[in-house]
C-alpha cells in the first residue's frame, strides 16, 4: 500500500515541479556560460516532464491500478477516512463554484484587482477543464471500480454513458483550482505546495472511496494542470488586446470587456 501512494503521489508532483521551475532553478542545475543551450535545455525540459508524466500513467493503468484498488480497499483506517472525507469536496464542481462566486464578490466590494485577475482566469480555468473533462468521459466510458468490472473495461464513445468513471473530475477540478493559485500567487512559497498538496490529496480520496482508478486521477489531474495552463497563457495574450474592468453599481454586478484594436 505505502509504495502504491508513493508511485501515485509522485506521479502527481510533476504538476507543483513543474510550477516551481524558476530561472534560479534552472541556473543551478544547468550551469553554463552558453546562453543557447540554456536555451536548449528549457525547451527541452517541459516535454521530457510529460513525456514521463504519460509513461508514468501508462504504466498505473497496465500494473498498478488493479493492485492499488485492492490495498486502498483493504487498507482502511479511521484516520485515512477522515482524511478523505476533508479532501473529497474539494474536487466537487459546486463547491468549486461557490469558492469562486464569494471571490468575485469579495474582489468587488475590496476593489482587489489581482483578486479580479484570478476570479477571471479561475471561471475560464474551471469552464475549459469541465468541457476536456466531460469529452473525455464520454470518449472513454470507463468502468469504475466499485462497479466490479476488471480495470480495463470501456464503453467508448457509442455506450450508454453509464460508466464515467475516466478521467477523475474531482481530482481535474482540484488541480485546475490549484494551478489557477499556485501560478498567480506563486511569490508566496507556501501556497503552491498547499494547493498542490490539497489538490493530491483530493486524488487519493477517489481512488481510497473506490470511485476511480489509479490512472484516472493521473489523467484527471493533468486535465485540470493543462487547462488551468492553457487559460493562463490565453490571458497573458489576451490582456494586450482586452481589457477586462469588472464593476458594480447600485443595481447591478457587470463586466466591461474593451477591446483594443
Amino acid at each position: 500500500m505505502k509504495r502504491s501512494v508513493s508511485f501515485i503521489a509522485l506521479c502527481l508532483a510533476v504538476h507543483f515541479s513543474d510550477a516551481q521551475l524558476s530561472t534560479s532553478h534552472f541556473t543551478s542545475i544547468l550551469i553554463s556560460n552558453d546562453t543557447s543551450t540554456h536555451v536548449k535545455h528549457k525547451t527541452w525540459l517541459k516535454p521530457t516532464l510529460a513525456l514521463g508524466y504519460m509513461g508514468m500513467t501508462f504504466i498505473a493503468y497496465k500494473y498498478i491500478d488493479h493492485h492499488f484498488q485492492e490495498e486502498s480497499q483493504e487498507g482502511k483506517t479511521e484516520l485515512k477516512s477522515a482524511m478523505a472525507t476533508i479532501a473529497n469536496p474539494l474536487g466537487v464542481g459546486r463547491y468549486n463554484e461557490l469558492a469562486l462566486g464569494a471571490t468575485t464578490l469579495f474582489s468587488l466590494v475590496s476593489k482587489n484587482k489581482e483578486l479580479q485577475k484570478t476570479a477571471i482566469i479561475w471561471a475560464g480555468s474551471l469552464i475549459t477543464n469541465d468541457f476536456f473533462t466531460t469529452q473525455l468521459k464520454n470518449t472513454f466510458q470507463r468502468h469504475r471500480p466499485s462497479s466490479g468490472d476488471p480495470y480495463n473495461m470501456f464503453d467508448w464513445r457509442n455506450g450508454p454513458r453509464v460508466n464515467n468513471s475516466f478521467p477523475s473530475q474531482h481530482t481535474s477540478n482540484a488541480f485546475t483550482t490549484a494551478t489557477v493559485f499556485a501560478t498567480l500567487y506563486k511569490n508566496k512559497k507556501w501556497v503552491p505546495p498547499l494547493a498542490y498538496g490539497l489538490a493530491t490529496l483530493t486524488g487519493l480520496s477517489r481512488i481510497y472511496n473506490n470511485a476511480h482508478w489509479s490512472s484516472d486521477v493521473m489523467v484527471g489531474a493533468a486535465v485540470g494542470f493543462l487547462s488551468a495552463k492553457l487559460v493562463l497563457k490565453t490571458y497573458s495574450v489576451a490582456k494586450k488586446k482586452l481589457t477586462i474592468l469588472p464593476g458594480r453599481n447600485n443595481k447591478y454586478t457587470y463586466i466591461d470587456i474593451v477591446y483594443q484594436w
